[in-house]
């Protein structure tokens, strides 16, 4: 049940926030890029301790994609849920996909 007496019980100090979080590309080609070079695996996520990406709205609403849109939810979004890798390891992989976006 949740009472303030549970959640200070397991509340860690200096968390800070989830390892989730999304990005979303001006161009459809630069998710897909961005995407398919990422050195992490691929599908969504239900907390697994290794990074995973998906390309989310492509996922969650490929046959409804304007009716996501209406609700904000942008076509190329890719989200991403951090794993346990070294942090020098995610900076790399982030930064081997960023370079691999092209114009």
């Amino acid at each position: 049940y949740i009472t303030t007496e549970n959640y200070l019980t397991h509340k860690v100090e200096g968390a800070g926030y989830g390892g989730l979080f999304s990005v979303i590309f001006h161009a459809e080609n630069g998710a897909e890029q961005f995407f398919d070079t990422l050195p992490f695996h691929k599908g969504p996520s239900l907390g697994t301790n290794f990074t995973l990406a998906s390309p989310y709205t492509i996922l969650a609403h490929y046959y409804e994609l304007d009716w996501a849109a209406q609700f904000g939810v942008e076509r190329n979004l890719i989200r991403v849920a951090v794993g346990l890798e070294e942090k020098k390891v995610l900076l790399q992989g982030f930064n081997e996909a960023l370079d691999a976006i092209q114009d």
